[in-house]
């Protein structure tokens, strides 16, 4: 079932997982913001130095887990430096609050304060400083995109015409009402053999979701989150056993989380027209690419009219 658990997550929230875990090996040779201040390139009169380059590259490693060249970085440091003057130009920016209170929205959505966050950053050899302009640069940018490009969206035939030419036909998806229940379990001295039995025993007994969530309420020490809606379209085909197994009314398998035993109520399943996993794979493609085009349409003509000066 941690599959489940996963699935239900955002993930940026398991990206920054990883970033807070990954700083012993990473932290070797991280430069310091008192090193290599070496301005590079002038940006409209903004510089980027080669201290700003290797901690882009050092959010690539730790995000995505992948090595950027120094030119890749520089390139990018360009675009958000030019993202980020459009956005001022046309007011459009975000103030240092609106900064931080994304900054925290992230922390929280990877189960951490702020500062947690920004102390395993730290571990890692990267400043948060960095972490919060990338994610400055992308907002402001997709507003302005999003802005810029209208009502314009992938259409139904364009979709169709993609799944004919992969082959493939459009299946019914179905919707899931989720209700997570959590049995908490203290991190010093907890009990989960104990928990999972109580979690077990509640399984048997929860016949439907109505009685069973005042059942599961009556508990001592126990969570029952708010519902949340989740497609088929969306999830691992063995996430979809797992839910299609269990029946409308009753528990899926309870596992063990970082907070507890955790476990789910099925407390509807209905058939949602027109979605496949497929079809919403290929609509969040061509959205993608076409996003991506109008992106860079109009970064290019903003780099046009900048002043780019390399030192």
């Amino acid at each position: 079932m941690a599959i489940l658990r996963s699935a239900l997550r955002a993930p940026l929230a398991l990206l920054l997982a990883l970033v807070v875990t990954a700083g012993a090996s990473l932290i070797m040779g991280a430069a310091s913001p008192a090193q290599a201040q070496r301005i590079v390139v002038m940006v409209n009169g903004e510089p980027v130095t080669s201290y700003d380059i290797g901690q882009r590259q050092r959010l690539y490693q730790l995000l995505e887990r992948k090595n950027i060249s120094e030119k890749e970085s520089l390139e990018e440091l360009i675009n958000d430096r030019i993202k980020m003057q459009q956005a001022r130009r046309l007011q459009n920016d975000l103030d240092d609050k609106d900064i931080d209170k994304m900054y925290s929205g992230v922390a929280e959505r990877s189960g951490r304060t702020a500062e947690q966050l920004t102390a395993g950053l730290a571990q890692s050899g990267l400043d948060a400083k960095t972490f919060k302009q990338k994610l400055a640069a992308d907002y402001v940018w997709s507003q302005y995109v999003r802005a810029r490009s209208g009502s314009a969206t992938v259409r139904d035939a364009d979709v169709v015409a993609a799944l004919q030419r992969r082959g493939t036909t459009a299946q019914p998806a179905t919707e899931y009402a989720l209700r997570p229940i959590v049995f908490v379990v203290p991190r010093v001295g907890g009990n989960h053999s104990a928990r999972l039995s109580e979690a077990n025993a509640l399984r048997a007994r929860f016949t439907s979701c109505d009685a069973g969530i005042e059942m599961a309420k009556g508990l001592k020490e126990v969570v029952v989150r708010p519902q949340v809606l989740r497609l088929s379209s969306d999830m691992p085909p063995a996430l979809r056993q797992i839910l299609d197994k269990t029946e409308v009314g009753r528990l899926t398998p309870p596992e063990v989380t970082q907070t507890g035993i955790e476990t789910f109520a099925i407390c509807d399943k209905r058939p949602v027209r027109g979605e496949s996993a497929q079809k919403r794979e290929i609509k969040d493609e061509l959205t993608t690419t076409q996003f991506a085009a109008e992106s860079k349409k109009l970064l290019d003509e903003l780099r046009k009219s900048s002043l780019i000066q390399y030192r």
